[in-house]
């Protein structure tokens, strides 16, 4: 099939995603304190700079935020390249291979990662719709302000397969073979030369190719482009790059996503290693709500969390934000209602004794634990004056679906044995919590860090016009607001804030005294999940799912 005539031109913004992105927030820029320079991170050896490319020859919109992006037309269609103006920047425009995963959270992980890495979004960082203006689709072009930042990125980034320089794109093989002619020999022959050995992968989307079929593609391949070095499968200096979409509805992949090859350089690949290793079924010590371990990288990356930042996780449980922080090297702070949970742990069936301390010791993470509190946000648990403590504040507060949440409450009651004492609780609104989750962030939080949490919200209207607003806070400017969708009944919304004003105890009582109703629609959640009245399915693409 003919990709490129079947499929439409590129819509519109206002086409794509309606008047803003529908998993998405009205956006604001980045205003946290000035990061290091992208320069600091090294630059692969012997990769020399690369500018311009096939996806130069539009102008895109710059980036405004986590996951920000404005319409902008496909990376596939035609016009000349402006790579004078990229010579002149060194930036550089690579085709970013997402993995078919969480497909939501991806532009918001590798733009948590890029400022987790100094990269401010507002140095010429941009995104590029795929061909054919599907966003669903996992290939996107990205403008970095310089290639040296790509191979941190790739390490860091959760939702990556990796990061190409398109040397040309068609809808088959003879566009592909013109294309590749057309791009500039001069940013082609460093790493074609015969004293470069070099490896050519095929990667592919929406299909499976047999051993033969990719070894015929890549004879192909070589029928159009002059590879002078010797193949070394081992350690090659350059590895380059045919990546095959040939979605048609194969596996469960909607046939939105157009045929086409593209075929480029590699600037770096992601090791998705991480993912498995930290999984929660390796994980030793894990309870019914343990969130998911990529789940818990994302928000890592878009908290920004990096070495030498203290990070809170005030609802800790199991521990697995906890874990995914300090594994990129902060030192964290865990808190729980539950005494239970973070002190006593549980013993297993083969009598093996787990507890939160047994996840860390797993990883080798214990000398970033910087402590176990049993706290409580309504009481208020740290220090009366504490301020500007944590960078980032990570969590999941209960919601009500599996466990509710509690609240300390005080009882005149005799204490006979403080040490094995469970302290009395009583029922706690998801609203009431939000609201003192809020304030504590408010004051806690570091000019520019983030807080992040997870809302819970029913099904409908799960392109996000349905959905009430998160709740706000004087202090706090809302980031970015991503649905994911679990059930036919309820999802839940990634919410991203930024601390963009010093803590104003009274502005914050006005604030209070102005709404002093934190009740939210999403309060009676549990009674939307286990009505036994009949729903209407949400309408999604049959390749949406609870992992997509």
């Amino acid at each position: 099939m003919d990709a490129a005539a079947a499929a439409p031109p590129p819509p519109s913004a206002v086409a794509a995603y309606g008047p803003d992105p529908p998993h998405r927030a009205p956006l604001l820029p980045y205003k946290g304190a000035a990061a290091a320079s992208a320069a600091s991170v090294a630059a692969p050896p012997q990769a020399p700079a690369l500018h311009g490319g096939p996806f130069s020859h539009a102008e895109a919109e710059p980036c405004l935020g986590i996951g920000g992006r404005r319409g902008i037309d496909g990376i596939g269609g035609g016009g000349g390249r402006d790579s004078d103006r990229d010579a002149n920047s060194g930036a550089v425009w690579l085709l970013c291979f997402f993995v078919h995963r969480l497909l939501d959270f991806r532009l918001a992980d590798v733009e948590g990662s890029l400022e987790a890495l100094g990269v401010a979004l507002s140095d010429g960082v941009a995104w590029r719709q795929p061909f054919g203006g599907e966003p669903l689709s996992p290939l996107w072009g990205l403008r970095l302000p310089n290639e040296a930042v790509v191979p941190a990125l790739a390490a860091r980034a959760t939702l990556v397969r990796g990061f190409v320089e398109v040397w040309g794109e068609g809808a088959d093989w003879q566009e592909l073979s013109d294309a590749v002619a057309a791009y500039p020999s001069a940013l082609k022959e460093p790493w074609l030369r015969a004293s470069i050995p070099y490896k050519v992968s095929v990667e592919t989307f929406g299909c499976k190719l047999a051993q033969e079929e990719q070894v015929q593609a890549i004879r192909r391949l070589s029928g159009f482009v002059d590879f002078q070095g010797s193949v070394d499968l081992k350690s090659p200096v350059a590895t380059f790059w045919l990546v095959v979409c040939r979605s048609g509805g194969n596996g469960g992949v909607g046939d939105t996503v157009p045929d086409r090859l593209y075929f480029g350089r590699l600037a770096a690949a992601c090791d998705r290693s991480r993912v498995d290793t930290y999984a929660l079924k390796k994980r030793a010590y894990i309870g019914p709500t343990s969130m998911d371990a990529e789940v818990a990288f994302i928000m890592a990356n878009i908290g920004k969390v990096k070495p030498g930042q203290l990070v809170l996780d005030p609802y800790a449980g199991t521990g697995s934000i906890l874990v995914a922080a300090a594994e990129h090297g902060a030192q964290v702070i865990g808190g729980d209602i539950d005494m239970r949970v973070i002190k006593l742990g549980k013993t297993r069936s083969n009598g093996l004794h787990v507890d939160l301390y047994s996840n860390f010791r797993q990883y080798g993470l214990v000398p970033r634990l910087a402590g176990l509190l049993r706290m409580d946000m309504h009481t208020a648990p740290l220090r009366s004056g504490l301020e500007e403590a944590f960078h980032a504040i990570l969590c999941d507060p209960p919601y009500g679906v599996r466990a509710g949440g509690r609240k300390s409450i005080a009882k005149q009651v005799e204490i006979r044995d403080r040490e094995n004492r469970i302290p009395s609780t009583a029922p706690y609104s998801l609203g009431e919590c939000l609201r003192d989750l809020l304030d504590a962030a408010a004051r806690l939080l570091v000019p520019g860090g983030r807080l992040l949490y997870f809302l819970p919200s029913s099904a409908v209207g799960a392109d996000g016009g349905g959905d009430e607003a998160p709740p706000q806070h004087p202090a706090l400017a809302l980031v970015t607001d991503i649905k994911q969708l679990l059930t036919t009944k309820y999802g839940r919304r990634l919410i991203a804030m930024e601390k963009v004003h010093v803590y104003d105890a009274e502005a914050a009582r006005r604030y209070h005294a102005e709404h002093p109703d934190p009740t939210l629609a999403a309060d009676q959640l549990h009674d939307t999940v286990y009505n036994s009245a009949p729903t209407e399915p949400v309408a999604q693409p049959r390749f949406r799912g609870k992992q997509v």
